[in-house]
């Protein structure tokens, strides 16, 4: 064997080993890309509109697939997308609202807090700590267009949520995918 057809050899070696490197490269780059498009993120808490269930500094496993396949519904916790202002922001909320739901928020003079009604009956909200002081600056009654939803923190007294017309309902396309757990607990 010459030593042209020897060097030739090594150098289609090479060059088979670094395509099939770039193809395992590429093949990866495509799969993280799908799975935090497509399948889950971890999202980081921010902030203290969920205490005491999810506080600043968590980490929790967000599921986007479940909602490609189906619709948020009442009491998912879920991460929003918000686009107020300048800047974009991830929100962690559960949802009150469903499309077509009357989200009303009234004043309780007997328990001295405010109170959610959804569809006509005031909802059991075990979840939060303390009783709501304010309903937003939202007419009530309300109802939910075919594509709206209604979040709120758990911490009603601190949230920024659609209570507020400035955050406001939030579109099916801006609800990111459903919280499933919490991968780190800070406060432990």
């Amino acid at each position: 064997m010459k030593k042209e057809d020897k060097n030739t050899g090594k150098e289609k070696n090479t060059a088979r080993e670094i395509r099939e490197w770039a193809a395992v490269i590429i093949i990866g780059v495509a799969a993280v890309f799908a799975i935090r498009n497509f399948g889950f993120r971890i999202t980081a808490v921010k902030g203290l509109s969920m205490v005491p269930n999810y506080v600043h500094g968590e980490y929790v496993f967000t599921d986007i697939l479940s909602y490609k396949l189906s619709e948020p519904e009442r009491n998912d916790i879920v991460i929003c997308e918000y686009n107020g202002g300048t800047e974009q922001e991830n929100f962690i909320k559960r949802v009150i609202g469903c499309p077509g739901d009357e989200i009303n928020i009234y004043y309780d003079s007997s328990e001295d807090c405010y109170k959610t009604e959804v569809n006509g009956e005031t909802i059991d909200e075990p979840y939060i700590d303390e009783p709501m002081e304010t309903c937003g600056d939202w007419d009530y009654p309300i109802t939910l267009g075919e594509d709206e939803y209604f979040v709120m923190g758990d911490n009603r007294n601190v949230s920024a949520d659609s209570r507020d017309s400035y955050v406001g309902l939030f579109d099916r396309d801006e609800i990111i995918g459903k919280v499933r757990f919490k991968i780190v607990n800070r406060t432990k």
